[in-house]
């Protein structure tokens, strides 16, 4: 369901439950579609080793400018 419009005025944001890092929420996202890291690399061009630094949060997707870019 989308939100539009007055809808807004309802809305009602959610508690925080859990602390998860970014690399904890790729992988959840990534097993919930029950992909591995091979198949979510060949659908993004992302090499599966990057995935994986990803997933344990040795790669701060947080910075300014990206150092990886699919096809270049």
């Amino acid at each position: 369901m989308f939100l539009e419009g007055n809808d807004m005025k309802d809305y009602i944001e959610a508690r925080k439950r859990a602390e998860v890092s970014v690399g904890e929420s790729v992988r959840i996202i990534r097993e919930l579609q029950e992909l591995s890291q091979n198949e979510l690399s060949l659908l993004t061009g992302i090499p599966q080793s990057t995935l994986s630094a990803i997933e344990h949060d040795k790669i701060n997707l947080a910075s300014k400018e990206p150092k990886y870019w699919p096809g270049r």
